[in-house]
């Protein structure tokens, strides 16, 4: 078979989340278009998500540095025009997205824009009169797109990322340094996100891992960065130093995925590490404040992923946003405080990697 003679441009900068969303849907397109290539345009650090993908070129967009501001978008635009696209997918709808698809839309290039979905989402989320109901899930949004430009397929099952022989032997150098021998259950923690109202009462942790710990044998990796991150996780290291490992500031992104792999299951906040999990197979059991999964952000393509979150019809406010936000309608964030560890607890007894079968959108 010759090379790929197609060549069709994928838009979507940031955040880290909505971009590792893309993998199912660009890896299914390609299984599906064997004539086709894919050039993602996204930031420099995200090409992680698609490494090992034949046909599947990640260009390093960083709109913060090289190609900031309007001469950057111009810059972008002529470097991306050389790919000689068929076809643009702005799968963003951001001000920069939409700038650069007028630019190839005066070129003759055909552009289709996936559909955000805004003005439903802000009927569910908003603080009166909402209107509920379970929106189509991101992944579902960027295929329709392809749908939309004439490509229909199916998406295939996870895992939908693919780690790297660098990135395993450089786990493996860790694990050994480290001393790390899986002889229980491995449970990934990610308690952070990036915004208040996601995430749960840090105080509940050490009541967690304890009620754990007397259910089963469980080694705790701590994922997530930053200085104020780090710190809490180094406090509750010192309070449990034989059954917490600090992943935190300790592993680059790359490392990150293979550890998650070796997971058993993934504790976590509505977040990216949420999304990184489920992509790669692992069950999740999340923990749902302020966001809601009917606005189409929950664990993808995972049956065996489970969800704590106080009912709707105990908190009407609930979701108060799509993204998550720093403030609360009633003042007091009842949607995370009310949820206790010994609800939590009650699902960690779910089966862990258990073949299910998988979404076909």
């Amino acid at each position: 078979m010759g090379s790929p003679s197609k060549n069709i441009i994928v838009l979507r900068f940031s955040a880290m989340g909505d971009v590792a969303l893309l993998a199912p849907v660009l890896r299914s397109f390609l299984s599906a278009y064997p004539n086709h290539q894919l050039t993602l345009a996204t930031r420099p650090r995200f090409s992680v998500f698609f490494s090992g993908q034949d046909r599947l070129l990640c260009f390093p967009a960083d709109v913060d540095s090289e190609y900031s501001g309007l001469t950057g978008l111009f810059k972008l635009f002529f470097a991306l025009k050389k790919t000689k696209p068929e076809t643009v997918l702005d799968l963003h709808d951001h001000i920069r997205t939409r700038f650069i698809c007028f630019l190839f839309r005066l070129s003759g290039v055909k552009i289709v824009r996936f559909d955000k979905g805004r003005k439903e989402k802000n009927a569910l989320t908003r603080k009166e009169n909402k209107i509920r109901s379970s929106l189509p899930h991101t992944v579902q949004r960027y295929r329709e797109a392809f749908v939309k430009a004439g490509f229909s397929f199916s998406i295939l099952p996870s895992p939908y990322f693919k780690v790297s022989a660098e990135a395993e032997s450089n786990l493996n150098q860790w694990l050994e340094s480290n001393r790390l021998v899986k002889n229980e259950s491995w449970f990934g923690l990610a308690p952070f996100a990036a915004h208040k109202s996601k995430i749960w009462p840090l105080e509940n942790y050490s009541s967690l891992i304890l009620q754990i710990k007397e259910k089963m044998p469980v080694k705790f990796f701590l994922f997530g960065g930053g200085r104020n991150e780090i710190e809490f996780f180094q406090l509750l290291k010192k309070q449990f130093p034989h059954d917490c490992v600090l992943v935190a500031g300790d592993l680059k992104l790359p490392e990150e995925l293979a550890l998650m792999k070796m997971l058993d299951k993934m504790i976590c906040v509505d977040s990216a590490n949420m999304h990184l999990a489920a992509l790669l197979g692992i069950p999740t059991l999340s923990i749902w404040g302020g966001t809601h999964t009917d606005a189409g952000f929950g664990p993808f393509g995972n049956e065996n992923s489970a969800k704590v979150q106080v009912d709707i019809n105990e908190l009407s406010c609930r979701p108060c946003s799509v993204y998550g936000k720093e403030t609360c309608h009633r003042g007091d964030f009842a949607c995370m405080a009310r949820i206790k560890p010994e609800e939590v607890v009650k699902h960690v007894s779910l089966p862990v990697r258990q073949a299910g079968s998988f979404p076909v959108l």
